[in-house]
């Protein structure tokens, strides 16, 4: 007969569930970022340095935003790699 562990079912699907929303918020607040620098771009006949200073700022955002969510993919895969090993 086959027991489930219903805690660990949990614990699994909780993990699951909130990784999985935390690098779909850390893309789209990249894309977000990316976005409000292309349009930094496209105002920059008002006030040059304001503009340029706001654009560097953005895509540097989206850049930590982008490179967080591909950490927790790779540490995402570090982690089942790591354990699939275990298993055998």
């Amino acid at each position: 007969m086959i027991e489930i562990k219903w805690n660990d079912l949990i614990m699994v699907a909780g993990a699951a569930i909130g990784a999985s929303a935390l690098v779909v918020a850390l893309f789209a607040i990249g894309v977000r970022l990316l976005t409000n620098a292309q349009h930094a771009v496209a105002a920059k006949g008002k006030a040059k340095s304001k503009s340029a200073s706001k654009e560097i700022g953005f895509r540097l955002g989206a850049l930590v935003s982008f490179a967080l969510a591909s950490g927790v993919l790779v540490y995402g895969l570090y982690l089942l790699v790591t354990f699939s090993k275990l298993q055998k």
